[in-house]
């Protein structure tokens, strides 16, 4: 339980400090969130299986937030390098695949809770990521299209989960 609680706190820690750090224009976030990320790893339990999930996540956060960013669904306020995903847009991907086997394992054989989840939570994060300076929904249709996206992509998440302690 105690694992579980700091996998949460960490995810929790690391989605602020990197939506905080591109609100502000700031490095120094990145390189905060970059080491809790690598923490909140190597704490994991399940390496082998975090990192395939880790893997699974930078492919789909790039796609996903480059096809929002392209078709002008968001704006991202700072990109610390030039690609249609930012550092710190990935670094959130990476840091919710690794709940999936910890904190959030819970939800394992939950598609529907998962769908839920997606559903509600992706555009929260994104709406709380614009009230604080990070992104701008520029497109009028762009909650929808992340509850529909992040509907989706939540369980496809989920089949990757691993279990065992």
């Amino acid at each position: 339980m105690k694992h579980k609680l700091i996998n949460f706190v960490l995810f929790q820690s690391i989605w602020f400090i990197f939506i905080l750090s591109a609100a502000h224009n700031s490095l120094y976030g990145l390189f905060v969130g970059l080491s809790l990320l690598i923490f909140q790893y190597l704490y994991g339990k399940k390496l082998f299986a975090d990192f395939i999930l880790v893997l699974l996540a930078i492919v789909i956060g790039c796609i996903h937030d480059g096809i929002l960013n392209h078709f002008n669904f968001i704006n991202y306020n700072i990109v610390f390098i030039d690609f249609y995903s930012p550092l710190w847009i990935i670094g959130l991907w990476i840091s919710f695949a690794l709940t999936i086997n910890h904190s959030l394992a819970w939800l394992q054989n939950k598609t529907a809770l998962q769908v839920f989840f997606g559903l509600i939570g992706g555009p929260l994060a994104y709406l709380a990521g614009e009230k604080l300076g990070a992104i701008t929904m520029i497109h009028e249709h762009a909650l929808f299209i992340l509850a529909f996206s992040w509907a989706l992509v939540t369980p496809i998440l989920f089949k990757f989960y691993t279990k065992g302690t």
